[in-house]
Order: C-alpha cells, then sequence, then structure tokens
C-alpha cells in the first residue's frame, strides 16, 4: 500500500468510531449489553482511552542517524545502525500488537450488541403476545360483568319471606360474582397496560442495539484493516535487517538502503504528526459526543467529527513530506 493509503487507515478507525459514538449518544442512545461493561457507552469508553494509548507513538529518527553517521565517518558503525534497526523494530512489532489488541476489542462487541438486539426483539414478542391475551381474557371478563349485572337487575321481586331469603341469597352470590369479575377484568386490564409499556421498551432497546450493529461492524472492519499499517512498517524493518546483516564491516553506506530507511521514517513520523496535530483532538470530541445529547447547543456532532476526519485525510500528503 501507498504511504497515503497507510495513514488513511488510521483515520478511518476515527472516523467509523465518530459513526459510533454519533449512534449510541446521550441518555436515550446507550445500548445495555449483557455482558461486563453494562452499557455500550462504557465500554465506548474504554476502547477510547485503549485507542488513544495505541495512536500515541514517539517520532524516530535514530536509524537515519545512525546511518547518516556511518555514511560521513562520524564513528558509528554497522552494529549501532544493527541496533537502532532492531529497536525500532520492537517499537514496530508493540505498535502491531497494540493494533490487534484494538480490533479484537471492538470486535468482542458485536456478539453482545446482537444478542442484545436479538434477546430485545423476543421480549418485546412474548411482552405483546402476552398483553394481546391479556385483552381477551379482560374482553370476555368484562362480558361476563355485563351478563351477571343484567342477572341481578331481573331478580324477582317476592312478598313471600322464604322466597325473599332465597331470592336474596341469589343476589348476593350474584353480587358477589359480579364483583369478582369486575376484579379479574380490571386486573387484565392493568396487566395489558404494563405489558404493553414493557413491549414498547423492549421494542426502542432493540431498535436501538440494531441501530449500533452496522456502526459498530463497519469500526471493527475499520480496525482490522489498520493493522496493515505496522504490519507494512515490519516488512520494510525486516528488509531493512536483512540487508544490514550482509553488510562487513568496512562496506559503503548503499544509497537504496538509505533511501529505504527514510521512506519508513518518513511514514512513521507522518503519523506521529496526523495522530498529534489532528487525530487525538478529534478523539477527545468523539469522548464528549459519547456523553451529550445529539444535536445539543453549542455540542459536538457527528457531522462535526466527520469534517475533522476529512481534514485529517487531506492533511496527509503535507505531513508525508514533512510541513
Amino acid at each position: 500500500m501507498e504511504p497515503c493509503e497507510l495513514l488513511e487507515l488510521l483515520v478511518d478507525v476515527v472516523a467509523r468510531l465518530g459513526e459510533l459514538a454519533a449512534t449510541v449518544a446521550g441518555t436515550y442512545g446507550d445500548v445495555l449489553l449483557g455482558v461486563s461493561p453494562s452499557s455500550l457507552q462504557k465500554a465506548l469508553g474504554t476502547f477510547i482511552g485503549h485507542l488513544r494509548d495505541t495512536l500515541g507513538h514517539p517520532r524516530v529518527t535514530s536509524l537515519g542517524e545512525a546511518l547518516a553517521a556511518l555514511k560521513d565517518k562520524r564513528g558509528a558503525t554497522w552494529a549501532h545502525v544493527r541496533d537502532a534497526a532492531s529497536t525500532w523494530r520492537d517499537l514496530v512489532a508493540t505498535f502491531e500488537d497494540s493494533w490487534d489488541r484494538l480490533s479484537r476489542e471492538a470486535t468482542e462487541l458485536c456478539d453482545p450488541c446482537s444478542d442484545t438486539a436479538t434477546r430485545e426483539t423476543t421480549t418485546a414478542a412474548t411482552a405483546n403476545s402476552r398483553a394481546g391475551d391479556l385483552r381477551v381474557k379482560e374482553k370476555c371478563w368484562e362480558k361476563s360483568w355485563h351478563s351477571l349485572v343484567a342477572e341481578v337487575w331481573q331478580l324477582p321481586l317476592v312478598r313471600d319471606k322464604e322466597k325473599m331469603a332465597s331470592a336474596i341469597t341469589e343476589y348476593d352470590a350474584h353480587m358477589e360474582a359480579t364483583a369478582n369479575e369486575e376484579q379479574a377484568a380490571t386486573k387484565a386490564m392493568e396487566e395489558a397496560v404494563v405489558a404493553s409499556s414493557m413491549a414498547g421498551a423492549a421494542t426502542k432497546r432493540g431498535q436501538r442495539a440494531e441501530a449500533a450493529l452496522g456502526p459498530l461492524e463497519r469500526l471493527v472492519a475499520a480496525c482490522d484493516k489498520a493493522t496493515a499499517f505496522p504490519q507494512e512498517l515490519l516488512r520494510r524493518l525486516r528488509a531493512i535487517q536483512a540487508s544490514l546483516e550482509g553488510m562487513s564491516p568496512t562496506a559503503d553506506v548503499p544509497n537504496s538502503l538509505v533511501a529505504a530507511v527514510a521512506e519508513a521514517e518518513q511514514v512513521w513520523n507522518a503519523s506521529t504528526c496526523l495522530v498529534s496535530d489532528h487525530l487525538l483532538g478529534t478523539i477527545g470530541e468523539i469522548r464528549a459526543l459519547l456523553s451529550s445529547v445529539p444535536g445539543g447547543p453549542g455540542g459536538p456532532t457527528g457531522h462535526a467529527v466527520a469534517m475533522q476526519c476529512q481534514k485529517a485525510v487531506e492533511a496527509i500528503p503535507k505531513l508525508l513530506r514533512g510541513q
């Protein structure tokens, strides 16, 4: 890959993170997960810290300086050059490990988010079904209640004492039955309202999880692609080290080796400037966006983060030229 493309991979991770943060931002955008941490916002807060740590690597010039000193016969030896190359390779290998861990961390958020979407959809369907059943029972009990009320009003008026006692007993029984049916209907109505409320809440939670899955998957893909940056640097450094191993103590410094080292340092140091001048500030905006009300007055927005990422991409050619 070309140097510009390698650096754009880093910007794309930040851009995809901004997209995800805008999706789940605020009190009503968070996704509750069934694992620790308990919410996607909390998980992304941790991820943002790890991303900052991963991106924040130092500039390097020691290998180029060692080669220049050897070329100008200023006391450096091939052993000094090899040591500088080995130190830099170890730094890049650590950088690669950090990117691998970051990529796994993003991937590990996908399953809980997907599980949440499935679970909440099932919960909503179950609650809606229960609410429907309860409404049917409510109507049946209401019908029964109206029927009993009608029967009470149709009880005969009697004058005979024995028949009167029997009628009163029958009336009391009907009234008790009527009261029971009314309570049953009322309870069914109340439970149906609760079930409907639970279904509505579960539906919203499931929708938030579904909405987050797309941006989350794009963040995972961006992290996977960004591992190409340290991998490419390691490939270049291994090639440089292979050239160094074959050098005799008295050999002149090949111009091709100087150019290879200069290009590798150029890409690495340009990424350092890209992070410090553009990406760290944007990551700070994303952290603020995550806990804000989306679109709130004066607050960060997903559009603003996207614009900053675009500016970072546009700055890459100048950074590679050391400007």
